[in-house]
């Protein structure tokens, strides 16, 4: 049997008392004392991956989602790489709160049978 762990997010964040404290929060809701080390690393991710997100939206407040730029005579538009860093941190956030069991996991939809005759219904 795997040996539990407390919820001490000072332990993965020691410099950062915002990020232990949103760790400790999702680790009592979570299980509290009963967390498996496992689980207390995905918590530990998702907390930096929030923290991420949060300077990566601001990136992109600041900076637009892209712009012109020129390279000597020429002008192009050239996007900012952080909205698809974003994008993609996003994906991975939603990967780990499945993984952690704070949403649902996708479930794919069953299709109905057809035998391709589409007057069936009339």
């Amino acid at each position: 049997m795997e040996a539990a762990i407390t919820s001490d997010g000072a332990r993965y964040f020691p410099d950062d008392a915002d990020m232990a404290a949103r760790f400790d929060a999702l680790a009592d809701a979570l299980g509290g004392e009963d967390l498996r080390p496992q689980h207390a690393m995905l918590i530990a991710d998702l907390v930096r991956s929030e923290r991420l997100k949060e300077r990566l939206s601001a990136d992109i407040a600041q900076r637009g989602i892209g712009g012109e730029a020129r390279n000597g005579t020429q002008r192009y538009w050239k996007d900012n790489k952080s909205v698809t860093q974003l994008i993609k941190l996003m994906d991975q956030q939603r990967r780990t709160m499945m993984a952690l069991g704070l949403i649902a996991r996708e479930s794919s939809q069953p299709r109905a049978e057809s035998d391709g005759d589409d007057f069936d219904d009339l």
